[in-house]
């Protein structure tokens, strides 16, 4: 469980790589990662931020060199492959429940078809391990995205740093305090503004960052919602989801973003969801309707196994993204159980299955 302090949490500290020709290349990319990521992390706690976790994305790699790493990586670092296209369903399965994070892009028109193949290749990894299933998504946006958060995340083949925070309780905090929404935000974005400044002249790397309100746990972003008097399955629900965006987009013009930068709401990472999901408030489909205008709404759903349903709601969730014109991602866990039942998720926990 991450601690809440008074200063935001840099959630995710990425560090991009450049491109891969060979095994060597690769090996000494790793090392160096480490050694950025380590000198970078101790520099930022002595300013008093800490770091939550610490990742390598790579710009797609190949069949030979993603099971190269397989061998390589430690877990003290999440890594993406990246981008690949070399990659079937078996090799998906091994990658993920081994511990690689694996993103899938879907470009180009609503499928139903395509839809389906997700649904079964999503299937495939979390009945070999629900866990396995947390480190696959499919990005619904073209191949130039690149984001520090994790599994929707692939290098455009650059050395770079990504920052992403975690900042929903510091925003609840200010708004106690007797600040307005605006302020409240304009308050932590200094604070995040800091952080990064720091990482850049640390680690003299470009460094990018991915503004997305995001939870962990019991720094929640559905609480923010309750705290601001509008359920967040409510009718006033979309139109303050549609506000928080607007305010992270104006504080956050002339930054170097990357990314998001949109409200995020992964249902078995935010403890107010989970507590939602025990109580038989949350369906698949409320938070595919969220997704209109919250990045990732259908995001860490733990739902029954079913992949007509789930074909079904992927193929819902391409048509939002186009209707959007935004990018957005999605993760579920089918599991053999129905809804009520609890899903063990390792780190996350426990999880209560909702209904489709």
């Amino acid at each position: 469980m991450v601690e809440i302090s008074e200063k935001p949490i840099i959630r995710a500290l990425t560090y991009f790589t450049g491109r891969i020709r060979d095994i060597n290349d690769l090996e000494s990319t790793l090392f160096r990662a480490r050694e950025v990521l380590s000198i970078v992390e101790r520099a930022l706690n002595e300013f008093g931020f800490k770091v939550f976790t610490k990742r390598v994305s790579f710009p797609g790699l190949s069949r030979s060199l993603i099971t190269r790493l397989l061998d390589l990586a430690e877990s003290d670092l999440l890594v993406s492959i990246g981008y690949s296209r070399e990659i079937d369903d078996r090799e998906i399965v091994e990658f993920t429940t081994s511990g690689l994070y694996v993103p899938l892009l879907h470009i180009g028109e609503p499928s139903i078809d395509r839809a389906r193949y997700y649904s079964q290749i999503i299937h495939k990894v979390s009945s070999a391990n629900p866990i396995g299933a947390t480190r696959l998504s499919i990005g619904f946006h073209d191949e130039s995205f690149q984001t520090p958060y994790f599994p929707d995340s692939s290098s455009r083949g650059m050395e770079e740093l990504g920052v992403a925070f975690l900042y929903p309780k510091q925003v609840v905090n200010e708004l106690e305090r007797g600040k307005t929404l605006f302020d409240a935000f304009a308050h932590v974005f200094s604070e995040l503004k800091n952080a990064v400044e720091a990482v850049e002249s640390i680690s003299r790397l470009h460094t990018l960052v991915d503004y997305s309100l995001s939870p962990w746990m019991e720094n929640s972003v559905a609480e923010l919602y309750e705290k601001s008097g509008y359920g967040i399955l409510g009718p006033g629900g979309l139109y303050f989801t549609w506000l928080l965006n607007r305010i992270i987009n104006e504080l956050s013009v002339g930054v170097n973003r990357t990314g998001f930068n949109e409200v995020m709401l992964p249902y078995a990472e935010d403890s107010l969801l989970v507590n939602y999901g025990y109580k038989g408030l949350l369906r698949a489909r409320d938070l595919l309707a969220l997704s209109s205008t919250c990045v990732a709404g259908v995001d860490m759903i733990v739902v029954p196994e079913d992949i007509d349903a789930l074909t079904k709601l992927i193929a819902s969730a391409m048509s939002i993204a186009i209707v959007k014109q935004r990018p957005i991602s999605l993760r579920a866990i089918p599991v053999p159980m129905k809804p009520g039942d609890s899903a063990d998720l390792g780190r996350f926990g426990k999880i209560p299955v909702i209904p489709y």
